[in-house]
């Protein structure tokens, strides 16, 4: 009987098939007309070869290149070539990440874990993913054996690739330059600096392959703090490095407790950190696997939110060393488990960061309820400030934020107050809400300004109805910038997004209403793409440390002045610059006074601190124009129509669960009534206008619109008079491709960028 081999194929590269086709074409087995040759070939166990995990979308499939499998019989062996590297048994163990779902960003075992190039699988092929494994996972091996040599230094020195941040540049924004780092010329990071911390061996080789070569402010003065039992309340601004101020002082007791000579026998998770967004609990999740990804041996890892699946979360939390969640989903899973509340209760740390956000005028009650759980508390028991503290589960309580003023919170609408609190006001509102085991530490490092040193602020006057023509000019004058859009509601990113989309610009949504996955991949492509644009709500204000926003623009003024804040902390991160620029109709003009008071009130004694005004030519707006309502006519259409069959769904299924008979012309008729006067009759007859528009009508109105975008905007510059000598003749000779202005280079805003 002649013996059949069977090989395992990638598809090619090329556009990316569906997923059901991806995992056929992975499976298909396809048997050579001849028994291939195994000369130069040794047979390996199947336990040995570099198998490489293609993510949880494809079903948990593994592939590996480079090896033949021959079938003779019963037996199946698996060839490779003579000089071919295998993993051996221990190394094959090793941690590789706490994510088995890139995209929904889970914990899971080192076994099961995937690459982070698999984070949005449709837009790579799998080819291209399973090649750059293989050549990284080359890579790792040629500098093992070079260790091994002495030819190279270990891998303290040796895996710090990344070129050295400065002391305030400590945002992990050296980890994208990581992973995409190729073989070349080794740097080392002296971490000298970080000595007088008194940090361990182990923990100093992490952060140099980190590449931090000393600590920021906050990091300096928190962790001899957290290190020697204290509480801490910690308040830095934006960028600052917040995320490893607390991640190095956990990780270091977890290597105490488990790789000293005197070993703890584990009773629950050590830590469990709040955040108050589901992008920063993911990201804090991300920072800590990377800083213990440099570590011998490390702690599980576990991100609990919404939007996952729960059984899963519950069987990650069985093992999880570090808790990281939201505190709706995390109360979820504990609520009704007493086991898992015991356990919980043994917790020698809770984190909460961005503290004011959650706990902001009785925001998130499941956060309190987590609190009372950790406290052993009743949570129908009247509360008693009598408690002894000696009656607690012993723990350390580290709070975190950029602001802390409960006067920043106060609505801009509102009365203003404009002295800023002490102290002793910000401890006293923190402690009504966390039950601090002992006097906390207060460590401010930046008391005179709330907003980071890089930071250029500027604003726009314009009418309440010209936003969208001063947006889309504003993003024209500066090209080639990654920016954040923010707005104060979730229809104005569902009405801007298409709106900006139709004007050939790329732009993302975020906001709290999208499915778990589709706010991951938007943050993902965001951060991919140079020019990007991301339209959000203030989900996406908080903690999330995005590499080169070069500016924040706020479509609508914030409601609070905290909110500006975190905002715009979002861009000139650590010594990095920034811009951010409010657009402020009439009627915002008082609120924006009051924002620049209490933001700089520490800053600027004078109340009357105002925000730089930026003039916008107005012949550039109006040369905008007619594409801006073009392309708004379109997006409204289509919001409209998309709003119609969604009402009609609704109501066609609630006449069919009434027992009654449905008729959509009687209900428009019937609704048609409240156009005719009172509150939002103009915005239900605009909604009926934009309904009513015809394909055929959508698609002349297309096709206007891309002959407009086709032409570039003349701003009064004669092409066949060009003797005046205020015309740059070279400039209107040249085809600048992407140019939208047609003469002059300097038509944006001067703010220093």
């Amino acid at each position: 009987m002649v013996s059949q081999s069977t090989k395992r194929k990638l598809p090619s590269a090329g556009p990316t098939p569906k997923r059901s086709k991806t995992v056929s074409a992975l499976s298909k087995s396809k048997p050579p007309k001849s028994k291939p040759s195994t000369t130069g070939r040794k047979a390996v166990d199947a336990s040995s070869l570099a198998w490489k995990s293609v993510g949880e979308e494809f079903g948990g499939l593994e592939v590996i290149e480079g090896v033949e499998v021959i079938k003779n019989g019963d037996a199946v062996q698996f060839l490779v070539s003579k000089d071919e590297q295998v993993i051996s048994e221990d190394e094959g163990g090793s941690f590789e990440g706490f994510s088995d779902d890139p995209v929904e960003g889970e914990s899971v075992d080192a076994d099961e874990a995937g690459d982070s190039q698999d984070i949005v699988a449709d837009e790579e092929p799998v080819a291209a993913i399973a090649s750059k494994d293989a050549t990284k996972q080359g890579q790792k091996e040629k500098q093992k054996r070079a260790v091994a040599d002495g030819k190279q230094p270990g891998p303290a020195a040796a895996n710090a690739k990344v070129p050295k941040p400065s002391a305030q540049g400590n945002s992990f924004q050296a980890l994208e330059a990581m992973v995409d780092a190729e073989a070349g010329e080794e740097v080392e990071t002296d971490v000298a600096a970080w000595a007088p911390l008194k940090l361990s061996s182990p923990m100093l080789s992490a952060i140099a392959e980190l590449g931090f070569a000393q600590p920021t402010a906050i990091q300096q003065k928190t962790i001899p703090e957290i290190l020697a039992g204290e509480d801490v309340i910690g308040k830095a601004q934006t960028g600052s490095g917040k995320t490893l101020a607390f991640g190095i002082p956990m990780v270091e007791k977890w290597l105490e407790m488990h790789e000293g000579e005197e070993k703890i026998e584990r009773e629950g998770p050590l830590a469990v950190i709040l955040s108050p967004t589901r992008e920063l609990a993911k990201q804090l999740g991300d920072h800590l696997q990377a800083l213990c990804s440099g570590l011998p041996s490390a702690p599980y890892v576990c991100v609990i939110t919404g939007g996952l699946s729960i059984q899963k979360q519950q069987r990650q939390l069985e093992k999880a060393d570090i808790v990281i969640g939201t505190p709706g989903r995390l109360w979820e899973v504990l609520d009704g488990d007493a086991a898992l509340q015991e356990k919980f209760t043994n917790i020698k740390f809770l984190v909460v960061d961005e503290a004011d956000r959650l706990f902001k005028a009785g925001q998130f009650k499941e956060a309190e309820d987590i609190i009372g759980a950790l406290d052993r508390k009743d949570p129908e028991a009247e509360d008693d400030e009598d408690d002894e503290v000696g009656d607690l589960p012993p723990r350390q309580t580290l709070v975190f934020s950029a602001t802390f003023d409960k006067n920043l919170q106060t609505k801009l609408a509102g009365k203003a107050k404009l002295a800023a609190g002490s102290d002793e006001e910000k401890l006293g509102y923190l402690m009504k809400c966390l039950k601090f085991r002992r006097e906390p530490k207060f460590i401010d490092v930046n008391p005179v300004s709330q907003m980071a040193e890089g930071l250029k602020e500027g604003l726009i006057e314009c009418g309440a109805m010209e936003k969208d023509l001063f947006l889309y000019a504003v993003l024209l004058l500066n090209p080639g910038r990654r920016t954040l859009v923010f707005t104060n509601s979730i229809s104005a990113v569902r009405r801007l997004t298409p709106l900006l989309q139709n004007l050939n610009l790329t732009v993302l949504p975020l906001h709290s209403q999208m499915i778990q996955k589709a706010r991951l991949r938007s943050l993902e492509r965001f951060a991919a793409s140079r020019n990007s644009i991301l339209v959000a709500t203030d989900v996406a204000a908080r903690g999330l440390d995005i590499k080169e926003v070069d500016q924040v623009l706020h479509y609508h003024v914030p409601r609070a002045a905290d909110a500006y804040i975190h905002r715009s902390g979002r861009t000139a991160r650590g010594d990095s610059k920034g811009v951010s620029i409010m657009l402020c109709a009439p009627d915002e003009v008082i609120p924006t006074r009051r924002l620049a008071a209490k933001v700089h009130a520490q800053q600027h004694r004078s109340k009357n601190h105002s925000i730089q005004t930026l003039p916008v030519d107005r012949h550039i707006a109006s040369r905008l124009k007619p594409r801006v309502d073009m392309a708004k006519r379109l997006a409204d259409a289509v919001l409209a129509k998309e709003k119609a069959h969604s009402d009609g769904a609704w109501l066609r299924n609630a006449a069919e669960e009434l027992g009654v008979e449905y008729d959509s012309d009687d209900f428009d008729e019937a609704a048609g009534g409240g156009m005719r006067g009172g509150r939002g009759g103009g915005r239900k007859r605009k909604e009926k206008e934009a309904r009513a528009l015809t394909k055929a009508e959508m698609g002349a109105l297309r096709a206007q619109l891309r002959e407009e975008l086709a032409k570039r905007v003349n701003l009064g510059v004669s092409e066949r008079y060009i003797t005046g000598g205020r015309v740059d003749v070279g400039a209107l000779l040249r085809d600048r491709e992407g140019t939208v202005f047609l003469g002059g280079e300097n038509l944006g805003l001067d703010l220093g960028m």
